[in-house]
């Protein structure tokens, strides 16, 4: 699995990455519309491809959707849907100064708690207590929440400081997702051949991950300034998209071989998803937003300071360029006074995983398919028994 997952992050992330490269070039070299019909034309293709090559099999047997709790996916997708709310449209809302957020808050916790309270009693939940109670399923919770958040300056900062303060145009923008492409497929690649193959262990390719993350984080609070050409973006930019998918396939990894059974093993990997791809991605960007909000306030109070002495030359600009040279300068300083104390938390991240034991190794063993097929035998008969006309359940 640890072989498998770096060919599916180098498509997920590459792809991701690609798809804006296509995006901005196809409006650049033509009309912005065209990228629908290229969409369109694409998932045509993936459908004839599935009808020509594909052959039909039918199974061994018969597995019908009996006793998959769908009141409990529906309740974790809008406990999600209300955390994603709350943390894109919180500062746009004032927080929990509105209503919007309020309700949200409110509706997300009521869908937590019937998860949690139906968790206790149900024979087969949509996620159970032995998913979240799993030591590495914890772990790697909380490695997301930290990692993602250090690199959530990716959707921040790094937009606004190209396009605002070294004036980018939207193709050499998107230019940069090549160096996040390169990192992508360099990390994967090392990943590959270190730990699937060599089988080196978690804590050093986590220690890796957050090292490549410090430098990343490193770069920005010392490099960062007005005359920053595009080359000189690459190594950051090539670091975050390296240390990202080195840290999402070893913990995905983990979940795998946590020791869980073929039955909650899935619940598992819904945890994941939700942590790495909904919680991750929203809840760090949620926490530097706000701080930045109140950064930027801070020191543009300190910065526009000096306009009131009167005895400046700087007082004979027009007020509109006054106050924009004060707004330029005071986010430059913000965005390095944070990215300073993300580098502090990220060093201290790093210290505590360096000095942690941890002789771990991807050594998962999988059941076989006829342990599989046994085993989903015995619960489509036991859902039969119990789902039959006059059965009484014990």
């Amino acid at each position: 699995m640890s072989i498998f997952f770096c060919y599916v992050y180098i498509l997920v992330d590459g792809v991701i990455q690609l798809s804006g490269i296509a995006t901005i070039y196809t409006a650049f070299f033509s009309q912005w519309e065209y990228m629908h019909w290229i969409m369109i034309g694409l998932l045509a293709l993936m459908m004839i491809v599935v009808l020509v090559l594909v052959k039909p099999v039918r199974g061994p047997m018969f597995i019908p959707l009996l006793g998959i709790d769908w009141i409990g996916a529906i309740l974790w997708a809008g406990f999600m849907m209300c955390f994603t709310f709350i943390c894109v449209y919180g500062n746009y809302f004032d927080w929990w100064d509105s209503s919007e957020i309020r309700i949200a808050a409110l509706l997300g916790t009521v869908c937590l708690i019937i998860n949690l309270w139906r968790a206790t009693f149900l024979h087969h939940p949509y996620i159970s207590f032995r998913a979240m109670r799993n030591h590495n399923v914890i772990r790697a919770t909380l490695i997301y929440l930290v990692f993602f958040t250090l690199v959530a300056t990716e959707h921040v900062f790094e937009h606004t400081y190209a396009a605002n303060i070294l004036g980018f145009d939207e193709t050499n923008l998107i230019d940069l997702n090549w160096y996040v492409f390169a990192g992508i497929v360099v990390g994967c690649g090392f990943t590959y051949f270190t730990f699937a193959l060599r089988k080196w262990r978690y804590k050093t390719m986590t220690a890796i991950g957050f090292s490549l993350a410090t430098i990343y984080l490193a770069y920005f609070y010392f490099f960062i300034d007005y005359g920053v050409e595009k080359e000189m973006l690459f190594i950051p930019l090539f670091f975050r998209g390296a240390a990202t998918v080195i840290i999402s396939i070893i913990f995905l990894t983990s979940i795998v071989q946590s020791g869980l059974p073929f039955q909650v093993f899935p619940q598992a990997l819904t945890i994941n998803g939700f942590t790495g791809a909904v919680m991750g991605a929203t809840f760090g960007p949620a926490i530097i937003g706000e701080f930045l909000k109140h950064v930027m306030a801070k020191n543009s109070a300190l910065l526009g300071a000096s306009i009131t002495d009167f005895n400046t030359n700087i007082i004979h600009e027009p007020l509109g360029k006054l106050y924009g040279i004060v707004q330029t300068q005071a986010l430059i300083v913000s965005m390095k006074e944070i990215y300073g104390w993300l580098l502090i938390i990220a060093i201290i991240s790093l210290t505590i995983i360096i000095v942690s034991y941890g002789p771990l190794r991807p050594t998962a063993i999988f059941p076989k398919w006829k342990t599989i097929r046994r085993v989903l035998r015995r619960i489509v008969r036991l859902e039969e028994r119990d789902n039959a006309p006059g059965c009484c359940r014990n």
